[in-house]
């Protein structure tokens, strides 16, 4: 047999344990890759197959987290142009920000709450 072949870790779909691609067999009934246990005494109690255990891989040794430096950055001003005789209003619900004349005293067009408040005023 092929070494790579032999290598190739497979599982049965009787019991569900991993084993070498070269200790499964084809169930002439179910037509399922079953391991040699389950098709020696179907319906047994499950032996695992000792002789050959199966290679576990390395666990990768655990790095140190790499220190992040905290870089406190103020949220950029955004410029808003409001035209003259109009206002900035801000709801406090939704935070949907609008403009309308200065003398609106309305609700919110987005969201229809009351909760406004004037940012600015031209």
């Amino acid at each position: 047999m092929d070494q790579q072949f032999k290598e190739i870790v497979m599982e049965c779909n009787n019991c569900h344990l991993e084993f070498y691609a070269s200790q499964l067999r084809v169930d002439s009934q179910s037509n399922l890759m079953m391991c040699v246990n389950c098709l020696q005494i179907p319906g047994s109690t499950i032996n695992i197959l000792k002789d050959r255990p199966l290679k576990t891989k390395p666990e990768p040794a655990e790095k140190p987290l790499p220190r992040l430096q905290v870089i406190s950055k103020k949220q950029p001003v955004r410029k808003v142009n409001v035209p003259a005789g109009h206002s900035l209003f801000h709801c406090e619900k939704c935070r949907y920000e609008f403009s309308r004349k200065s003398s609106f005293s309305g609700s919110c067009p987005y969201c229809s709450t009351g909760k406004l408040r004037l940012l600015r005023s031209n």
